[in-house]
């Protein structure tokens, strides 16, 4: 249905209508717009999970935000299904804030529960989030030169090989899902979630790098890479049977080595702010902050009230 815009508010000189997102129909235009915006800011306009659900399976939902049948803004809402807790994301050119809040508001009506709201950087949608919003949590971004002058071993009894698609699935989940145990995002993945990243273009099994002891996984680097000169460390961690003997430094080291060797001169990674440990590491690395994202949390049954 159409939320017509009020009179009067903001730069828009038509009225601005929000809509639920068809899956059928909508996601050439909606795609094309994340594009535009991509390419007008520098980055991705919507994070990973969100993006991937856009374009299928359209477990979510998303609402688009058009003025005189343009898109001016998009947001996604999804449920994470391991914890029945509802993330959004809104990609969106310069909105008024009545405007953002009447958007977060149609989500309101779909979630049954209190959502997070992420945002990415300083822009507008972060600063009225944080007047509005306790904050959940907090992501940085760390960018770096690679390769790292720092040395790195692999202990006695540990190999290092590259993931086998069809064959590692499994073992794979059994080491990350321990390393993440609780963790909203990466602690409850499932074989279909790892099969989905390996039907995406940038998936590299030569990049996702396992470290085995025996016949288990002690610890993962899976990296991705942006371009030609950009590396991602997309997820990392250690069994916590193999924690706390130094593993974590050379996997990072390593991975980033191979990334070096495929022509990358820049690596990136998101470190959540409440692991101490990982900043710490990454930090003696030689990484520094480019970028501050946050989650806020928005209660359940907001807004009473829409002005």
């Amino acid at each position: 249905s159409l939320v017509p815009r009020p009179q009067g508010r903001g730069p828009y000189r038509f009225l601005m209508n929000i809509r639920r997102l068809r899956p059928g129909t909508d996601i050439d235009e909606v795609s094309v717009f994340l594009a535009q915006l991509e390419a007008e800011t520098g980055k991705p306009p919507l994070g990973e999970s969100k993006f991937v659900d856009l374009v299928g399976p359209h477990r979510g939902v998303g609402f688009i935000a058009e003025e005189r049948g343009s898109i001016c803004a998009y947001l996604h809402l999804l449920q994470r299904e391991s914890s029945q807790v509802w993330e959004l994301e809104v990609a969106a050119e310069q909105l008024p804030k009545g405007d953002l809040e009447r958007l977060l508001a149609a989500a309101a009506t779909e979630a049954s529960s209190p959502m997070l709201w992420w945002t990415f950087g300083e822009s507008e949608s972060a600063a009225f989030a944080g007047a509005r919003f306790p904050v959940a949590r907090t992501l940085h971004k760390f960018v770096g030169s690679i390769p790292l002058p720092d040395p790195w071993h692999v202990p006695e009894g540990v190999r290092v090989a590259h993931f086998r698609p069809g064959i590692d699935e499994e073992h794979w989940l059994v080491a990350n899902n321990a390393a993440f145990e609780g963790h909203l995002e990466n602690g409850a993945w499932t074989v279909a979630d790892v099969l989905e990243r390996e039907s995406r273009g940038w998936f590299d099994a030569a990049g996702f790098r396992l470290w085995w002891a025996d016949d288990r996984v002690a610890g993962f680097c899976w990296t991705k890479r942006h371009g030609p000169e950009l590396g991602e460390i997309y997820v990392i961690g250690v069994h916590p049977e193999f924690q706390g003997r130094g593993l974590g430094r050379s996997i990072v080291i390593e991975a980033l080595s191979y990334l070096a060797g495929e022509g990358c001169r820049t690596g990136m990674l998101y470190v959540d702010t409440a692991n101490a440990t990982a900043l710490d590491l990454y930090q003696s690395l030689g990484f520094v902050l480019e970028r501050v994202d946050r989650c806020f949390a928005i209660p359940n049954g907001w807004p009473h009230e829409v002005q």
